[in-house]
């Protein structure tokens, strides 16, 4: 192991202390025209990351003629990730796909949150891109 992974092991442990949260990790399948449904194949896990909720501004770009452009709308938005460190995904029996649904257990109401995107870093760390769920009457 190289001085920059154990350097990014000894400050990931130490985030993870100071900001990490439990989550419910609940697996769902996806078919076309169907509702997501629980996987069978995947057992529910708990896991430990990071949640960060914020304003996001994404912009919309009119047509654009060489070098100028006719119109630019900007939008308000609020973007909301989960963050997990190398250790913990290694500790998953199976990773998060798009989908897959967040369950932030620690917080008031367990809020969830679909899986709309899952990138990785260099590193092994998972950044699962969110959207709210619905809640259910």
């Amino acid at each position: 192991m190289s001085l920059f992974n154990d350097l990014d092991a000894h400050t990931s442990a130490a985030v993870k202390g100071v900001f990490a949260e439990p989550a419910l990790l609940r697996p769902r399948v996806s078919k076309q025209y169907a509702e997501r449904t629980a996987d069978p194949d995947r057992p529910e896990t708990i896991t430990y990351g990071i949640f960060s909720a914020g304003p996001a501004q994404d912009d919309l770009r009119g047509q654009a003629r060489g070098g100028q452009m006719s119109g630019m709308t900007k939008l308000s938005t609020a973007a909301a990730e989960f963050w997990i460190a190398k250790p913990q995904i290694d500790q998953l029996p199976w990773l998060p796909i798009t989908g897959d649904v967040v369950v932030l257990t620690a917080r008031s109401g367990q809020p969830s949150y679909a899986i709309s995107r899952v990138t990785t870093s260099d590193l092994g760390d998972l950044t699962l891109i969110l959207v709210q769920e619905d809640e259910i009457a």
